[in-house]
């Protein structure tokens, strides 16, 4: 067996909860993918955002919040979560953890329909470090007064691409906020994309067999009305 890296969680540091994981790209082998492989990854791809936002339903109560996977032969034998204090929620955080790297792991070297791969050899990271990286968010995000005086808050999950040259051409969200006030969470939407996209260039690009290559990543962002803007560390 083979015990893989600790994954820290946020430290219940205020608006933001951040993970950061990457997808990458190789139109080569999307070309041999057909229509049926590209809905499945497709469905297994959405699973994971949902597999995303139950973990952060739960981890945003347990600041010192960590985990390790156990592999054997390459697939997820066990997950050992510390930090939360809750057994139930202890449990719960390890069955969803489980499944989405069940689901990583399955999606090893399957692209989308625009050529996405979903498993890289290296994932794309910030040039000048994580906590730049933190620095960088907590510049260029605004909380809209508006919404925050109305108390709209809750979790923006952007999806972004980092391309080959470490640039960012595309990011789209979901949400995990429940209100009425939609005019009020396009406008977080709105800010949580500007502040990513406020980074464009400064990335280094993910890697598949030493070659640069396209990547999605994945950056919930949190707007919490009764904290500070704050951006944490990632997992």
């Amino acid at each position: 067996m083979k015990n893989v890296q600790v994954k820290k969680s946020v430290k219940n540091l205020g608006i933001f909860m951040l993970i950061l994981f990457s997808l990458s790209a190789l139109s080569l082998h999307a070309q041999e993918s057909s229509p049926d492989d590209f809905g499945e990854i497709e469905n297994m791809q959405n699973e994971n955002m949902d597999y995303l936002k139950k973990i952060y339903k739960i981890i945003n109560k347990y600041p010192a919040f960590s985990y390790t996977y156990t592999l054997e032969d390459g697939k997820v034998k066990d997950v050992n979560v510390t930090g939360v204090e809750n057994h139930l929620d202890k449990k719960r955080i390890e069955v969803v953890l489980f499944d989405l790297k069940s689901n990583k792991n399955e999606l090893k070297s399957k692209a989308n329909r625009i050529g996405v791969f979903y498993s890289v050899d290296k994932e794309a990271a910030y040039k000048q470090g994580k906590e730049a990286l933190q620095d960088d968010l907590y510049e260029n995000l605004k909380y809209p007064e508006d919404a925050k005086d109305w108390g709209v808050e809750g979790t923006i999950f952007v999806k972004f691409v980092v391309d080959e040259n470490g640039k960012i051409p595309f990011a789209t969200t979901a949400e995990d906020i429940e209100t009425t006030m939609d005019f009020y969470v396009d406008d977080l939407k709105k800010q949580a994309i500007s502040a990513i996209k406020a980074t464009s260039g400064n990335w280094e690009p993910g890697k598949v067999n030493g070659v640069n290559v396209p990547s999605l990543a994945v950056l919930p962002v949190t707007f919490d009305f009764k904290k500070n803007p704050t951006i944490p560390a990632l997992l």
